[in-house]
C-alpha cells in the first residue's frame, strides 16, 4: 500500500468510527428516499412521452453549446422553460450543481458581498467560494438577521441575497416575498434556488415557490432542476434576456462543457408536459399531511416541515443508521442523513413522500416509525 493509500485508509477508518461512512446502496422496497416527488420517473406516460419526443437521427451532442452542440430542441425547450418560470429567458445546464456554479461564479466577484442562508446547498456554498465574493452567512430563514446585515454599508461592489426556496433536508420554506422586498429596499439582487419546489408549488403552472409568492420578475435569477419532481435529469437558470446572454458569454461551467444531448431533452420536455396536471401535485401534499398527522400523534419530531419532505430528527449517527436499517428490512426504503449534510446532533430520517404512494404505503411507514419510537431503541 502506498503512502497515499495508507493515509486515505486511515482517514476512512476515522470517518467510519464516527458513524459517518457512506456506501453506494441500490434502492429496494417502497421508495421513500428519492426526489421523484410526483412519481414521474416510473410512470408509463412519462416513458411514452420521451419515446414520442426522440429525434432518432440525433440523440447525442458531442460538442459544447457554443460549437455544434446547440440543437433546435435546446432553443425550443428554453423558450418553454422561460414561460414555465414566468421569466424572459432560460438556459439549460447539465446539472443543478453546474447551474449554481455557473450562475454564481459569473455574476459575483471579490468586490461584491453575498448574504447566504446557512443551510444553502453545497453547490451554492462552492459557487460562492469560487466567486471570491465576501460571504455573510445568516441564520436559517432569519429575516431579521438578513436585514441587519443588509443595512450595513458596503461601498464599492454589489450586494446579492442567495437562498433556496424549499430546503431539502428540513422541508421548510423561505418567505420569498419578504426577501424580494428587502432586496428592493437595499438595492440587492435576489438569487433563488427553486430546485426542490419546482413541480410542487405554484397554483397556475406548478413552477415553484417563486411563482407561489409571485416574485418571478423580482428575482435576478431562479435555478431549477429536472432531477426531482420533474422526474428526469438536468437543470436550468431562468431570468432576463440580459442575464442569459451574460451566462452564455461568461459562465465557464456552461461554456466549457458538452451540451445536454437531445436524448435527455426529450426527457426534460416530457416532465415539463406532465407537470401541467395539478392532480399529482395536490396528491403528494395530501399524502404528506397524512403522514405528518400520524407521526404527530406519536410525538415524532418532523421539524415544522411542509410539502413532501418529512424529516424525522433522530440525533445520533448510529441511531439514524439503525433506524433506517430496520425500515429497509421492513421493505421501506428510508435513508439516514448525517453530518456534514446536516448539523452535528441532528441526524435524521429524511422521508420523501411521492404522489404514486398509496394510502396503505403511508399507513405502513407511519406504523413502522411509531413502533420504533414505542420500543425506544433508536428514536
Amino acid at each position: 500500500m502506498s503512502d497515499l493509500e495508507r493515509s486515505l485508509q486511515d482517514a476512512l477508518e476515522k470517518i467510519e468510527a464516527k458513524g459517518l461512512a457512506r456506501t453506494l446502496q441500490p434502492g429496494g422496497g417502497v421508495d421513500f428516499t428519492s426526489n421523484d416527488y410526483l412519481g414521474f420517473s416510473t410512470a408509463e406516460g412519462f416513458r411514452e412521452r420521451i419515446r414520442a419526443g426522440l429525434d432518432e437521427k440525433i440523440l447525442s451532442a458531442p460538442a459544447s453549446r457554443l460549437l455544434r452542440g446547440t440543437r433546435p430542441a435546446h432553443l425550443e425547450l428554453e423558450k418553454k422553460l422561460a414561460a414555465f418560470k414566468g421569466t424572459e429567458a432560460a438556459l439549460i445546464f447539465p446539472t443543478g450543481y453546474q447551474a449554481n456554479l455557473g450562475l454564481l461564479t459569473s455574476l459575483l466577484g471579490p468586490q461584491d458581498r453575498v448574504l447566504s442562508d446557512e443551510l444553502n446547498h453545497a453547490s451554492i456554498i462552492d459557487g460562492l467560494r469560487l466567486s471570491g465574493a465576501r460571504k455573510h452567512i445568516f441564520p436559517h430563514l432569519d429575516i431579521d438577521a438578513l436585514e441587519r446585515k443588509l443595512a450595513r454599508p458596503h461601498p464599492g461592489g454589489r450586494t446579492f441575497i442567495v437562498t433556496e426556496s424549499y430546503f431539502s433536508m428540513d422541508g421548510d420554506i423561505a418567505q420569498l416575498e419578504r426577501y424580494a422586498a428587502l432586496a428592493e429596499e437595499y438595492s440587492a439582487s435576489l438569487l433563488v434556488d427553486d430546485a426542490h419546489a419546482t413541480g410542487l408549488f405554484g397554483s397556475e403552472r406548478g413552477s415553484g415557490l417563486a411563482e407561489e409568492y409571485g416574485i418571478e420578475g423580482r428575482c435576478a435569477a431562479i435555478v431549477s432542476t429536472f432531477g426531482k419532481a420533474l422526474g428526469g435529469f438536468g437543470a436550468f437558470v431562468a431570468g432576463s434576456n440580459t442575464l442569459v446572454k451574460w451566462l452564455v458569454n461568461r459562465s465557464r461551467p456552461f461554456i466549457f462543457t458538452t451540451a445536454t444531448p437531445p436524448l435527455l431533452l426529450a426527457m426534460m420536455a416530457a416532465g415539463l408536459e406532465l407537470c401541467a396536471d395539478p392532480g399529482p401535485r395536490a396528491r403528494v401534499h395530501s399524502l404528506a399531511r397524512k403522514l405528518r398527522d400520524a407521526l404527530a400523534v406519536g410525538g415524532l419530531d418532523c421539524s415544522g416541515s411542509s410539502g413532501p419532505i418529512v424529516p424525522v430528527i433522530v440525533g445520533g449517527n448510529e441511531d439514524a443508521l439503525e433506524a433506517a436499517d430496520r425500515l429497509q428490512q421492513a421493505g421501506l426504503d428510508v435513508r439516514a442523513i448525517r453530518p456534514p449534510t446536516v448539523a452535528p446532533g441532528s441526524s435524521r430520517l429524511r422521508i420523501s413522500v411521492h404522489a404514486d404512494h398509496s394510502e396503505g404505503d403511508i399507513d405502513r411507514l407511519a406504523a413502522a416509525l411509531l413502533e420504533l419510537l414505542a420500543r425506544k431503541e433508536t428514536i
